[in-house]
């Protein structure tokens, strides 16, 4: 995995939501949008949670195990940004397998972003497909714990987070 393209890089702990109930699928999406707004000045709330729900129109984000991946573009923003929680009650998203969603990440990419996004969405897909890693997501008490077994996690399977060397001073 490049440098960059790990989630917890992307996640800011404001963006870190340890449990946000049992809200519909919609309100959960609103509810982010407007946290992603607050958090992000170049982003409409409204913009983005009509992106969302468009996306989750055409087809649930919603993977197996308790997982969702939703995901839009927005023409305006400069970099790619995401938000992270769970619902240890549980939310109906329609996934396949018909179990109740826990722990969803939410991606939002710029209108031309590169494909970028694709690799951080797949990263996050295999990552969050791992039982281990889902009970520790489960478990950790709050926004930093989350984020701190995010790292761990990634470390475990990209490997330790690349430092940048600074040449020596001549």
């Amino acid at each position: 995995m490049t440098h960059g393209m790990r989630l917890s890089e992307l996640l800011h702990p404001a963006l870190v939501l340890p449990d946000v109930g049992t809200l519909r699928k919609e309100e959960l999406l609103d509810l982010v949008a407007a946290r992603l707004a607050a958090h992000y000045p170049s982003i409409d709330r409204h913009r983005l949670t009509i992106a969302l729900l468009k996306r989750e129109r055409l087809m649930s984000t919603a993977l197996a195990d308790g997982v969702a991946i939703p995901h839009a573009r927005l023409a305006q923003i400069p970099k790619m940004v995401a938000a992270f929680g769970r619902s240890p009650a549980g939310i109906d998203w329609g996934s396949q397998d018909g179990l109740l969603t826990h722990v969803f990440l939410v991606l939002v990419a710029p209108e031309d972003a590169n494909g970028s996004h694709l690799k951080v969405l797949a990263n996050a897909a295999r990552l969050l497909r791992d039982a281990g890693c889902r009970q520790r997501i489960m478990r950790a008490a709050d926004e930093p714990s989350l984020l701190d077994v995010l790292r761990s996690e990634e470390a475990r399977v990209y490997g330790p987070t690349p430092t940048i060397a600074l040449a020596p001073a001549v």
